[in-house]
């Protein structure tokens, strides 16, 4: 479908969701006003106190054990073991376990595996003195107590799984400590005009004076062989003034002026394109374990990616 065949409401609810999209990727968190604004993103991200990387949200859990390999690694229910400990005689119950030998007699018990309501459930029995338990089983299957605590081991080492404190994603910083910043977007689509050229309207009194506010055109274009292209170009609100509120500003303030996107050398511009294939270059960079080569394509991406002009600290951050 051509630009021209879409509803100017229509487009604009496009572009917004191109950018949506594109922030998203980023690991940024949006939220749209309720009425209508002038502004049409609340973009939320999580980050490092200490280098201001991005921090990693989810719930991660690693092995206690600093001498185990599995300490740096982010584990999943399948790399540990679900089981329950007793806090008063230390019994150590692994719940899923394919052996296990019974806590009265230390014979080797036999095991049964059933499915209750979907729910695994595994039936433990002694054939020497006939004592039988549950996988769930709340109370301590040695001495009673029913103070058991759940208590997940790693498969390797057996020792505590415990949440990890430090999800900084950059791997050299030890930051256990975290902080939410918050940018709003303003985002104006263009439809591609007869005769080449890309436009947009805006009034400067639309314009919030704040340095965690951005603006984002977006337009959609084609070639002649009407393959599609993204575009978008991301300021701030002083990269904005610098490149349109010129002496004749005042012509801007009272009517919609019709304004051009900043040329494509400004530093502006994404291009979606060159990031695409230096992001490619990367992955085999990184498969290849080519440190130098992987180091050179990171700067590549810093300096093609205006997205990451957003994650920079600005004072009111924290």
């Amino acid at each position: 479908m051509k630009n021209q065949d879409l509803k100017s409401g229509l487009f604009g609810s496009i572009g917004e969701n191109m950018v949506a999209f594109e922030l998203a990727k980023r690991n940024w968190y949006l939220y749209r006003p309720y009425f209508e604004t002038r502004i049409d993103f609340v973009a939320q991200k999580f980050v490092c106190k200490k280098c201001f990387s991005d921090w990693e949200s989810k719930h991660l859990v690693r092995c206690s054990n600093i001498n185990c390999k599995n300490y740096k690694k982010d584990l999943n229910e399948k790399k540990f073991i679900k089981s329950r400990k007793c806090p008063d005689c230390g019994f150590l119950f692994y719940k899923y376990s394919e052996k296990l030998r019974c806590p009265d007699c230390n014979n080797e018990m036999s095991i049964r595996k059933q499915t209750t309501s979907g729910q695994r459930n595994y039936v433990f029995s002694c054939p020497k003195c006939k004592k039988s338990f549950t996988s769930q089983t709340r109370t301590c299957v040695k001495c009673g107590s029913n103070k058991c605590i759940e208590y997940p081991v790693c498969k390797i080492c057996y020792s505590e799984i415990e949440p990890k404190r430090t999800k900084c994603q950059n791997q050299d910083c030890d930051s256990t400590e975290y902080a939410v910043i918050f940018r709003t977007i303003q985002v104006k689509s263009s439809h591609e005009e007869k005769r080449g050229t890309i436009a947009f309207n805006f009034k400067l009194q639309d314009l919030i004076e704040d340095k965690r506010h951005f603006l984002v055109v977006y337009s959609r274009t084609f070639d002649k062989e009407y393959n599609e292209k993204h575009n978008y170009w991301l300021m701030s609100v002083e990269e904005f003034k610098n490149e349109y509120v010129k002496k004749t500003a005042s012509a801007l303030i009272y009517q919609n002026a019709r304004l051009h996107p900043p040329k494509e050398e400004s530093g502006l511009y994404f291009n979606e394109v060159e990031f695409k294939e230096a992001k490619i270059e990367l992955i085999k960079a990184r498969e290849a374990k080519d440190s130098h080569k992987i180091k050179q394509l990171e700067e590549k991406l810093r300096k093609i990616d205006v997205f990451g002009k957003l994650n920079v600290f600005i004072e009111k951050d924290f």
